[in-house]
């Protein structure tokens, strides 16, 4: 396939014109130079758009972060490729993507950063087996779901270089006192990568209806991982790093308590043994029916208004003996 020579539109799957574009191998790179600009150009095709759509929809259930590349990204250098250089590449869609492997090993770096319990880190991303307690290990309960492209995005790829300065030293590991010099003539190898601006979509679930605080903790690791360690190749020389933007964290129980605490602050404030009954009704047919953590706050505010007044006595009032029961539940 001669794309250019033959002044054909860019192809529509990048991954296959990497592999089979390829026109010829020659000394001074040409083709591969010529490849690397026709992929450059590849649009997204509006199938994609489709199947982003549909993957998003069939995960119900996750939390989704954006993550926006900050500079370039090189993940796959090494994957099989014609241009010597590879790039990690959706078989079927011809997009970049994030593999759920290497975020997972990501969230793993970052959590020995922060110094995670080992109890921690079997939830966030499983547990090898141990000879010692012959245990078998298991899996996370958190599934780390490949980071699609953006299906706003257009053309996420860029001809990059890597420039050896002293190729025939390094190619002859400095046999027959071939050493590096400043006369040594540089040799510009280009190489395909993912250019700044460009946005994917990463996505946590879990099958557990209780993980939602430890999924968001994950995204949080992944965060700062993807900040400040970053991912794929040439992480030292700047590529791989990210700006994430973190779904919302919902409320926890003990939150919302203190919000409710909050509205009813005023009330508890105002009652007396004039109106302590009628008040008391109020709040105990207001809190029976939610959880122990959310009514806590307020319960315990009820508890403390009745003993500065110095009237609390469970013993003898019905009310003040229901307030302790739910306390101690």
């Amino acid at each position: 396939m001669r794309a250019s020579r033959l002044n054909l539109p860019p192809p529509t799957n990048a991954g296959l014109a990497l592999q089979r574009y390829l026109r010829a191998h020659d000394e001074q790179k040409a083709a591969a130079r010529e490849l690397i600009e026709v992929i450059t150009q590849t649009p997204i095709s509006p199938t994609y758009k489709e199947a982003f759509e549909c993957w998003k929809a069939a995960l119900p259930e996750a939390i989704f972060l954006e993550a926006t590349t900050r500079t370039p990204l090189a993940i796959g250098l090494g994957n099989a490729s014609p241009i010597e250089n590879g790039l990690t590449i959706h078989h079927t869609y011809g997009t970049p993507y994030l593999p759920g492997s290497a975020l997972k090993g990501l969230v793993r770096r970052a959590a020995d950063h922060f110094g995670l319990s080992p109890q921690e880190k079997a939830v966030l991303l499983g547990e090898g087996p141990d000879p010692k307690r012959k245990t078998q290990g298991n899996v996370a309960y958190l599934v780390y779901w490949d980071g699609w492209l953006d299906s706003s995005s257009k053309q996420p790829f860029q001809k990059d270089v890597i420039t050896v300065h002293h190729p025939d030293y390094y190619s002859k590991r400095g046999a027959n006192d071939t050493w590096p010099s400043d006369f040594d003539d540089p040799n510009p190898v280009s190489f395909l990568s993912v250019k700044p601006g460009v946005k994917f979509c990463i996505a946590l679930s879990s099958s557990s209806q209780i993980a939602e605080v430890w999924l968001h903790t994950a995204a949080e690791l992944l965060k700062w991982g993807l900040e400040n360690l970053g991912l794929g190749g040439k992480t030292n020389a700047g590529y791989g790093y990210f700006q994430v933007q973190l779904p919302p964290r919902p409320k926890s129980e003990y939150e919302q308590g203190l919000e409710l605490l909050a509205q009813h602050q005023s009330r508890i404030s105002r009652i007396k043994p004039a109106n302590e009954r009628g008040e008391l009704n109020y709040f105990l047919q207001e809190l029976r029916g939610k959880p122990k953590v959310l009514r806590m706050p307020t319960l315990e505010a009820l508890q403390h208004h009745l003993q500065e007044w110095k009237v609390w006595n469970p013993s003898k009032n019905p009310q003040h003996a229901e307030i302790k029961q739910l306390l101690e539940e």
